[in-house]
Formats: C-alpha cells, structure tokens, sequence
C-alpha cells in the first residue's frame, strides 16, 4: 500500500481551504496537531494519522439536507437515527466526497472517515489517534471537561482506553439526556472493552495500545 507523506497532507489542506470555511479548516487544524502528538507517542505512522485527522471534516459545513441529498446520491444508507439527526451522515458523505471530489483512494483513510462519529472496532492505531483528537481538541474540551480525562487516557494508556472512554461518555450522555446514539458507536465500546480486558489479562499485558 502506497504510504502517505506530508506532501499529500499539505496539499489536501491547500484543496480543503477553497471549499471549507475557515472556522472549519481552524478545527482541523488542532485535530492534526493532537493526532500527531498521539502518533507520535505510540509510534505510529505519524503522516497517516496526520492525513486522517486533515481530512475528517470535508463536508461537517454542510446543511441537513445536503448530507441528505449526497448520501442518496452516493447510495449511502440513511437508517432512521441519521434521518433524524443528519450530521450523522458527515462521516460517510465526506469518505465518499473524498474519493469522488478530492481523489483520495487509500482505503484507511476513507474508512477513518466514514466511521470517525461512532468509531469503529476494526479502526488502525492512526484512525484511533484521529477520532479521539477530533473529540478532545481543546474548543470542545473546554465545553466539556470531561474530555480532558479522555486525552490523558489515550496519552498514558493508549488510544483504544481514550477511545472506550469517550464512547462510554458518551453513551452515558445519551441515556442521561435521552438522545438516540448510533448502534455501530455500542458495538465500537463492546469491541473496545473486550479488546482492552484481553490485553490486560494476558501475561505481561497492560491494556496499552497502539
């Protein structure tokens, strides 16, 4: 598989801005300096996770008609928790605008992007590095500061502790506030949580990934 450079990732920005409000280009920019600083401290592919974290939001800017309108066009499903709540479909709209628009074709970064609200059990170490930056860069963390706890976890422990943090949070949100979640973002905790307590109880382990 052809690696990614920072090269792709500065011209990707460079593609980003004509199309992406600068509000929107501003939070992707503090999602690549966490992502980097996560990739960095496990030893990941740095320029991938980088690439990832720049691209997540291609199409957040849009309204709830247009993600509407673009997954019926790109033959995305729309089940009835994204028909009531959109925004749910930025994820696999932007992949798809990605490949489409953009020309982007490595598969790990489309699937980090389609799955990065609910995450996803099959997730590399990079996506992780993205989703848990894109949920803890500091306007957010400052909103709710229960994010700060989610950022030490994926520094101290590893990205996949970060992440079950984060689902957990929310989920507990969900039930407290009575929202629908994503069922995908459930089955994304009960594959972490197991994953997490295997590596813990085996010889030596710690639950530390990445």
């Amino acid at each position: 598989m052809t690696g990614i450079n920072r090269h792709d990732e500065r011209d990707l920005r460079a593609q980003l801005a004509e199309v992406c409000p600068p509000r929107l280009m501003e939070h992707m920019d503090r999602v690549v300096l966490i992502a980097d600083e996560l990739a960095t401290r496990w030893g990941m592919d740095v320029a991938l996770a980088r690439y990832m974290a720049q691209a997540h939001d291609v199409v957040r800017h849009l309204t709830d008609e247009e993600w509407l309108v673009r997954a019926a066009q790109y033959g995305i499903a729309v089940g009835e928790v994204e028909q009531g709540s959109p925004v749910l479909l930025h994820g696999p709209v932007g992949a798809e605008e990605l490949r489409r628009t953009f020309g982007v074709t490595d598969p790990r970064v489309l699937d980090a992007v389609w799955w990065h609200t609910p995450g996803h059990p099959d997730y590399p170490p990079e996506a992780w590095a993205m989703f848990i930056a894109d949920k803890v860069e500091p306007r957010k963390a400052k909103r709710w500061k229960a994010l700060e706890k989610v950022h030490r976890d994926a520094l101290e422990l590893g990205v996949e502790a970060g992440a079950l943090r984060y689902v957990e949070l929310r989920i507990k949100q969900a039930l407290r506030e009575g929202y629908v979640l994503q069922p995908e973002m459930v089955t994304t905790r009960n594959a972490l949580l197991t994953r997490i307590g295997q590596n813990a109880d085996a010889p030596g382990g710690s639950g530390r990934s990445g």
